[in-house]
């Protein structure tokens, strides 16, 4: 990977491609270590290749030079924080009181997975799916009902027919993923509203992890499932996260909002039964400054990912013309089916790997209604995107040829 240096064109530099090599990097450093080789070029793990704002940059730097790192709380500017920043940009409102922390969705899918349902019970799922959605569901020794989404005139649709025909009296829970990882869709109202009934009429609790719900493309509004009845509500768990709106992933921090105060008081009790009370002081010191002070940067963060998807359809449609690219509503991450190259999975990963030196999500990885996908993420600097798809170019011509 080159290095480049190349300012933005407004205050935020998202052009700066940095090394993130050496800093036990999740999505460059444990990728290297699985495919053994550094000399790949990695779009597939969902994290940034950006800086942080600078304002959470700022109060970490405060929090170090303080030196006493003790056990620490989420204060009131994260509570403020958080409930005025889902009533600015999703029209939310949320109590204090229904907010409780957790440091990581997958944990909060886990726990609710197990505490509402019985080993051998069902849980319904949309495939695709985000692998560690099914495994809240499959580790807990629970039964996965998968439901593929459909591929209906150029984007994807729940199935609600399929739905209602996979119930049993054993399906006790839906597990929703809003914007969905990994096809890219922003749920409508109507949608939303069509699961809330799904789950009234057959007694189903429902969990929606919305920790993309900040990450939409121009003209798409994301609706909350907090906005829905309050019959929907009662029977409603939904997770959210600062960490991919701002880049933290490594400040490991999210938290679910519980409508239902019984639902709320069970899952409190299972937090509390593993003992996970804290969040690091570092987590704690950046949530409040995130959603209070990084509007600009968010902002701006958005629009380049944009642009990055303009570039990559525009590159996509004009060199490599067999990848069919479906629309990203939501997320930073593209869905891409491959099918018409007429190449099969295993295949197309040895080329990605080996002639093209560049590592993406294979479509299995999210269940095998994902074969015949690949899912790429754009959230990096453009001068990188560029020469990973000029490399996967390259790999296409032998493709081709062959």
């Amino acid at each position: 990977m080159k290095k480049e240096v190349a300012m933005s064109e407004n205050r935020f530099d998202f052009d700066t491609v940095i090394d993130r090599r050496g800093t036990n990097c999740g999505k460059w450093d444990t990728m290297d270590k699985k495919y053994g080789n550094t000399d790949l070029i990695h779009l597939g793990v969902a994290d940034m290749d950006f800086p942080s704002p600078q304002p959470i940059r700022d109060v970490v730097h405060q929090c170090a030079e303080h030196g006493i790192f003790g056990y620490t709380d989420l204060g009131d500017d994260f509570y403020e924080g958080f409930m005025s920043w889902e009533k600015r940009m999703h029209h939310v409102d949320i109590k204090k009181e229904e907010i409780v922390f957790c440091p990581r969705i997958n944990i909060s899918a886990g726990i609710c997975v197990g505490a509402f349902t019985e080993p051998g019970e069902e849980v319904i799922l949309h495939t695709p799916a985000y692998g560690p959605l099914y495994e809240a569901i499959s580790k807990n020794n629970r039964t996965v009902v998968k439901c593929g989404l459909k591929s209906q005139n150029g984007k994807y649709i729940m199935d609600l027919q399929q739905m209602e025909a996979q119930i049993t009296e054993k399906t006790k829970m839906l597990l929703l993923c809003s914007p969905h990882n990994p096809v890219g869709r922003v749920w409508t109202k109507e949608e939303l509203e069509a699961v809330g009934e799904f789950c009234i009429k057959h007694e189903l609790l429902l969990f929606v992890d919305e920790i993309h719900g900040d990450i939409t493309a121009p003209g798409v509004e994301f609706v909350s499932a907090l906005s829905l009845s309050e019959e929907v509500r009662k029977r409603l768990i939904v997770a959210s996260s600062p960490t991919k709106t701002f880049n933290i992933p490594g400040f490991i921090l999210s938290y679910l909002i519980i409508p239902n105060q019984e639902y709320r008081a069970v899952v409190k009790r299972e937090i509390d039964r593993i003992g996970m009370h804290n969040p690091t002081i570092f987590s704690a010191a950046v949530a409040g400054c995130a959603y209070q002070q990084c509007d600009d940067w968010y902002k701006a963060m958005l629009s380049y990912i944009d642009e990055n998807d303009k570039f990559t359809r525009a590159y996509f449609a004009e060199k490599m013309p067999e990848f069919y690219i479906y629309p990203r509503e939501g997320t930073y991450l593209l869905w891409m089916d491959y099918k018409e190259l007429g190449c099969e999975e295993a295949e197309l990963e040895k080329w990605f790997l080996e002639k093209a030196k560049v590592s993406v999500y294979m479509g299995t990885v999210f269940q095998e209604e994902g074969r015949g996908c690949i899912r790429l993420n754009i959230a990096s600097p453009r001068k990188l995107l560029e020469e990973a798809y000029d490399r996967m170019y390259v790999a296409y011509c032998h493709i081709k040829k062959n």
